[in-house]
């Protein structure tokens, strides 16, 4: 069996850097984030709150932490390019030694969409975002 943490991204950077630096020391698999802006609302208004940016934190924790595995909780296909998020993974994946899990959804936060402009579209539209021009995922 193993086990991983998924630290709030509503916490300050100092309380991840310490659950993970516990968790790396003793013997945790691995360590996942969410890839959210803002705190979730019921509809589209935006929520104020603490809110760490996941592949910034991805970044950190893979020149800090050693050895266990790190990855996205899940990166939505609506907030950046696929090229760019492929650039920033692969950026992390080589600081970290190859230890990056790169999770990918179609993504459902109203409020984030809202509040940033990006178009969230249907469920089917999003998803099929994640396909290729043939419709292979």
């Amino acid at each position: 069996m193993r086990f991983s943490i998924w630290p709030s991204s509503a916490q300050a950077w100092d309380g991840i850097i310490e659950i993970a630096t516990h968790c790396e020391r003793t013997g945790w698999d691995g360590a996942y984030f969410a890839d959210h802006f803002m705190p979730n609302s019921q509809g589209t208004e935006p929520l104020d709150g603490t809110t760490l940016e996941c592949w910034s934190v991805l970044a950190a924790l893979a020149a800090l932490i050693p050895r266990m595995q790190l990855g996205s909780l899940v990166s939505s296909v609506t907030y950046r390019h696929p090229a760019v998020l492929a650039k920033i993974a692969t950026a992390i994946d080589q600081v970290s030694g190859g230890r990056l899990t790169l999770g990918i959804g179609a993504g459902w936060q109203l409020n984030e969409h809202a509040a940033y402009g990006l178009e969230l579209g249907s469920v089917r539209e999003r998803s099929s975002r994640s396909r290729d021009r043939k419709g292979v995922v």
